[in-house]
């Protein structure tokens, strides 16, 4: 294991702000240094002596000279060979004491304070380092105190450049001159490569456009959710054209400092003027472009993000020339951009850039498992169409986990199996084996998991049951994980399919528990109610017509509570009728954890389950609803498939509408879909 690099320290020093902490950080502590080291010296002396011994030494001649401090009631008495010596003068004894030494012939001085702080020695060199050391002290507090006001009061012009040129330094405003990405990284987006190809062109020859009198390309907006390589592909025009590339977040404008977010943003574009030709990347563009007047205006925060988004807007498509720069702006949330952004001459080009499809998925793992050593069982053909849904990222986080499984297994190759721990790794989270699981709650996540395998494997127009496993993975106890596909359309009979699906954890419940069953199918019904609203609401797939409507009203709510009934019944019957095959799979499940897709079909055919053709699901009538003691008694009996839509028969206006629209569309082809 390498260790940390340190920071040098002389780069440190060079900063002013470093430096300035350095000297008051000194000055402060040699002041109380010096101020500790002129009162650390006491004065010592010889001997004490009484009263009488003074006597006595005036009437041998002995004493030279006596200071006596008046506040303490003492006397230093300084004798012509024998040193220094204290005495204490009692309050009755001061007036003859003092008639005695000037009676003498001996020099007396009166003094304040005490022996050793005289006056004459309030001069001396002890006097001269304290009113030092407190100038040293004073001095470093005031460095202190101005360079606090300096940072914190960025409306000055010196304050306020400091703190945007320490953040200019952070931001990330300077440009990279060598971009190594190319198109041939980006895997999986060829219409987002194709969208931005023209661009490429025109930063390349800006005459072959200019001289047909076309106006250049001002800006692209790239939409697309987390992951599906929106920097890459800006990265990627940067470094097909050859320009210089300048890469910020929409946060690095964020201030609360009023004006300080603007100036940032004009700072941005003027480091790209610097460039002949350059490409400004803005990522997570909402959190400086989202649209006004959405929050509270009398808010300070608010006021200062209208600022930035001026001088962007201004910058964009404003008064001066922008020259051959480009803007690529990046979200996953375009519906909260203010319009002014998108209009056209600003990023009027959107460019999608959605979750791979399998042909991508395939093209995304190619790149990332180029270099690693890859067993002979691994296809990543087949790999890409168990992971529908995965975007770029996601793809190679599975590479990469594989390679670390095969890694920790001490292979030479990454196997088949080392992909398969880690798509499930990637999909529902590390698998928890230090759990604690009882005998009990491992029998109910078996029967659990199996119900939701069994109508998976059972019904045509549901998915396939890729894997089900009774390991605790992330928050759950048991994962059952459905294969998935590409298909954008959602028939009604495989929207119904996937509520009989995930009713079916609940329903084998009620088979191992007589009826009873326990909260261990909370998130089966958060997901079964998501899609059963949405039937309702958006996709026209029940009583209700084609309306959109509100989800939470009443009527909604009871319209998807009956469809959730009739998918729990409808799963209910199907495992009634497969009782057998539902437990041998469930104590497969107990001997051996997990599953494959492989497995579940050997078993049902030891159990003489026929998987042909569709299987008979039994209705059950909506109205009068049975009550919940005779809900089996009332589904036993009849078998039919899933209800065919209605047919409706076009009559007058719609008629004539019908013939127009197949006229307009020759051959029968179906209109193109809308967002």
């Amino acid at each position: 294991m390498t260790a940390p690099r340190k920071k040098p320290i002389l780069p440190l020093l060079r900063r002013p702000t470093t430096l300035l902490v350095v000297l008051a950080s000194t000055l402060f502590a040699a002041g109380i240094l010096l101020n500790t080291w002129s009162g650390s010296d006491p004065v010592e002396y010889d001997r004490t002596i009484s009263v009488t011994e003074l006597i006595q030494g005036l009437d041998e001649g002995r004493v030279d000279h006596v200071t006596y401090y008046d506040d303490v009631d003492e006397a230093v008495v300084e004798y012509r060979s024998a040193g220094d010596a204290l005495v204490s003068v009692p309050e009755d004894f001061v007036e003859p004491v003092m008639a005695a030494v000037v009676d003498a012939g001996i020099d007396l001085e009166a003094a304040d304070g005490t022996p050793g702080s005289s006056a004459a020695d309030a001069g001396g060199p002890g006097a001269v380092r304290s009113v030092f050391a407190f100038g040293l002290m004073l001095a470093g507090l005031g460095v202190v105190v101005w360079l606090l006001l300096r940072l914190t009061h960025p409306s000055t012009a010196t304050g306020g450049d400091a703190v945007v040129r320490r953040r200019r330094k952070h931001s990330g405003f300077v440009a990279s001159e060598q971009v190594t990405s190319r198109f041939s990284d980006v895997a999986g987006a060829d219409e987002a490569v194709d969208s931005l190809a023209e661009m490429v062109g025109y930063l390349r020859d800006p005459s072959r456009f200019t001289r047909l009198g076309a106006k250049p390309p001002r800006g692209a907006l790239l939409v697309g959710p987390p992951g599906t390589g929106k920097t890459l592909l800006a990265r990627a025009v940067a470094g097909e054209a050859g320009v210089a590339f300048l890469q910020v977040s929409g946060s690095d404008f964020v201030e609360k400092f009023v004006g300080v977010g603007a100036k940032r943003v004009r700072e941005l574009f003027a480091a790209a003027r610097e460039h002949e030709r350059a490409i400004v990347f803005i990522d997570e563009l909402d959190a400086i472009a989202r649209r006004r007047g959405s929050g509270d205006e009398a808010t300070s925060a608010n006021a200062e993000g209208e600022n930035t988004l001026i001088a962007l807007l201004t910058e964009l498509d404003g008064f001066a020339d922008r020259g051959n720069i480009i803007v690529i702006g990046a979200t996953n949330r375009p519906d909260v951009l203010d319009p002014a952004v998108t209009r056209p001459g600003r990023l009027d080009r959107k460019v999608e850039v959605p979750n791979p499809d399998r042909r991508g998925r395939e093209q995304i793992l190619s790149v990332h498992a180029g270099e690693k050593p890859l067993a002979t069982d691994v296809d990543l053909v087949t790999l890409a169409r168990r992971t529908p849904g995965f975007s770029g990222a996601q793809l190679a986080a599975v590479v990469n986990e594989a390679a670390m499984v095969a890694a920790r297994q001490g292979l030479d190759e990454v196997t088949h199996d080392c992909f398969d721990a880690a798509v499930a790794t990637v999909a529902m989270g590390r698998a928890r084996t230090s759990a604690l699981v009882t005998e009990h709650d491992r029998r109910i996540t078996a029967w659990h998991e199996a119900g939701h395998a069994v109508a998976a494997f059972l019904v045509p127009e549901a998915d396939d049951p890729v894997s089900v496993t009774i390991v605790p993975r992330g928050p759950a106890g048991g994962v059952t994980w459905m294969g998935g596909s590409d298909d954008v359309f959602l028939p009604r009979r495989k929207a119904h399919a996937q509520l009989v699906v995930a009713m079916a954890g609940r329903a084998a419940e009620e088979v191992l528990l007589d009826g009873e069953y326990t909260q261990g199918a909370s998130g089966d019904l958060a997901k079964a109610t998501e899609t059963a609203t949405a039937m309702v609401t958006r996709y026209g797939m029940s009583e209700l017509g084609y309306a959109v409507r509100d989800g939470r009203s009443t009527q909604v709510i009871q319209v998807v509570d009956e469809l959730l009934r009739d998918a729990h019944a409808r799963a209910t019957d199907l495992l009634a009728r497969h009782e057998r095959f539902l437990a041998q799979l469930a104590e497969e499940l107990l001997e051996h954890e997990t599953l494959s897709l492989t497995d579940i079909a050997r078993l049902a055919e030891r159990c003489g389950v026929d998987r042909q053709g569709p299987v008979a699901l039994r209705p059950v009538p909506s109205r009068p609803r049975p009550s919940a003691g005779d809900e089996r008694a009332a589904v036993a009996g009849r078998v039919v498939t899933l209800p065919a839509p209605p047919v409706r028969r076009r009559t007058g206006v719609l008629q004539l509408a019908a013939s127009l629209l197949r006229r307009r569309r020759p051959g029968g082809t179906p209109p193109a879909a809308t967002a």
